[in-house]
């Protein structure tokens, strides 16, 4: 009989245990999200290749902002996507290489051929997401500027406006304003392709090498940068360097731009 009672008793319980919400199911409650992550402690980690990305970071970040960038480019300065700290892959080495000469002169560029202009030198590139180097004869000594010819892939580096938008960000102005508020851009088509050129000048700061802590910071700087459209996907030209000289070198860009023809 106690034994019966024992059973009995526990059987009246057992629907009220039973009720109890489990709160282990759904979304945690927000005691148990961290304030300073904003994440679950205990939840396993997520395979995110953009893990710690910024909202206008590039899905296809190798950095910029963000590379693909960080881990977009780590041939050198001049990367567009430079201080995006995207945390994606880095871009593969390659062998070096230079833009193959064509019979008539020109030169191959992707799906493009384009003149060169003369006095400009080429160096060799080794990075899987640059088409090409070029430096540029400087206005006086110490006056450098170099021109670098990315290309992303079918799919691009992103929109349009957050390529700029990260470029723009790159440079300071004197009296505080936005770089946004004093930028020229400019719509075009070159070989039949829509194309987008941006120029502003200003102090540049920008990682030197994305993941990097070394920085680049020069007074009296300014970009010009175009991307064009192709068949195969934007080609992202990014030229940025002494102000004197870039603005020297203006016209000859133009008409490198200009010069593009589809093969």
């Amino acid at each position: 009989m106690r034994r019966l009672a024992a059973v009995t008793l526990v059987l009246a319980f057992a629907p009220a245990a039973s009720c109890k919400k489990d709160s282990s199911k759904g979304l945690p409650p927000a005691s148990d999200w961290s304030a300073s992550g904003g994440s679950n402690p205990t939840a396993p980690p997520q395979d995110n290749p953009h893990a710690g990305a910024s909202p206008n970071a590039n899905p296809h970040g190798p950095g910029v902002g963000g590379n693909p960038h960080a881990g977009m480019d780590m041939g050198g300065s001049g990367n567009p996507h430079a201080g995006m700290d995207m945390g994606g892959p880095m871009p593969d080495k390659t062998g070096p290489r230079t833009l193959e000469k064509l019979p008539d002169g020109r030169f191959a560029l992707g799906p493009f051929s384009v003149a060169v202009p003369a006095g400009w030198t080429e160096k060799p590139i080794t990075s899987s997401m640059r088409a090409a180097q070029l430096v540029l004869p400087p206005a006086a000594p110490g006056a450098d500027a170099e021109l670098i010819v990315y290309y992303f892939g079918e799919s691009g580096a992103g929109s349009v406006q957050a390529n700029v938008d990260r470029w723009l960000d790159q440079f300071q102005q004197p009296n505080g304003k936005p770089s946004k508020d004093v930028a020229k851009l400019e719509k075009a088509t070159f070989a039949g392709q829509e194309a987008s050129i941006v120029t502003v000048t200003g102090r540049y700061i920008a990682t030197a090498m994305p993941g990097g802590g070394d920085m680049v910071d020069k007074p009296d700087q300014a970009l010009f940068a175009a991307i064009v459209n192709s068949p195969k996907g934007p080609y992202y030209f990014k030229l940025v360097g002494a102000k004197q000289t870039v603005d020297a070198q203006a016209p000859k860009v133009r008409a490198m731009l200009a010069s593009l023809k589809l093969r």
